[in-house]
C-alpha cells in the first residue's frame, strides 16, 4: 500500500509569525494524514485493569440499590396492605357494637393493629365506658365474634372501664 502524505510549502512568514527564523524558512515540510500526536502526548497504552474493576463495582452498586428500593416499595404496599386489613376489622367491630341496641349509645371503640410479621397476633384493643359489667362483657364477646370471623390469630386487650355513674348521668 502506498502511503500518501501533503506537503506543505513553510514560508519564511509563517516562521517568522512564530517566533523561528533560521534555514528552514524555504524548506518544505512533509506532514502524515490522519491525526498526529502533540510531542508530549503519550503513545496509546493497554486498557487498564482498574477501569473495568471500577466499571464492575458500580454496576454492582446500582444492583444492590435497585434491590433496596424494590424491598423498600414492598414493605410499603405490605404496611398499607396491613392498614387496610385494620380498618376492615375495625369497621366491622363498629358496625357491629352500632347494631346491637345495648352497646349503641355508650362510648366504646375498638382500635386494630396488624403486624407486618404474618405470624404475629393480631391486637384488637377495646376501650370505653359502661354502667353495668354485663355490657363490658357483651362488648367483648361482640368483639371476639368479630374478630374471630376474619383472622386466626388475635389478642384482645379490654379496657373497658365499669363505671356505674354513667346511669345517673344519663338519667
Amino acid at each position: 500500500m502506498n502511503s500518501i502524505h501533503r506537503l506543505v510549502p513553510a514560508s519564511s512568514m509563517s516562521f517568522t509569525m512564530l517566533g523561528l527564523s533560521g534555514p528552514a524558512s524555504g524548506a518544505w515540510v512533509q506532514v502524515p494524514p490522519g491525526p498526529t500526536l502533540l510531542p508530549g502526548a503519550p503513545a496509546e497504552s493497554a486498557p487498564n485493569v482498574a477501569d473495568g474493576i471500577g466499571a464492575l463495582l458500580l454496576a454492582a452498586a446500582l444492583i444492590v440499590l435497585l434491590g433496596a428500593m424494590i424491598l423498600l416499595g414492598k414493605a410499603y404496599d405490605l404496611s398499607r396492605k396491613r392498614a387496610r386489613q385494620a380498618a376492615a376489622i375495625e369497621t366491622r367491630i363498629s358496625d357491629a357494637m352500632l347494631a346491637d341496641p345495648s352497646l349503641s349509645q355508650l362510648p366504646v371503640a375498638a382500635t386494630v393493629r396488624v403486624p407486618l410479621w404474618r405470624a404475629s397476633p393480631v391486637t384488637v384493643t377495646i376501650t370505653g365506658s359502661v354502667p353495668r359489667p354485663q355490657l363490658r362483657q357483651a362488648a367483648v364477646e361482640l368483639a371476639v365474634h368479630e374478630v374471630g370471623g376474619s383472622v386466626k390469630t388475635y389478642h384482645l386487650e379490654d379496657r373497658i372501664l365499669v363505671d356505674p355513674a354513667m346511669v345517673k348521668r344519663a338519667a
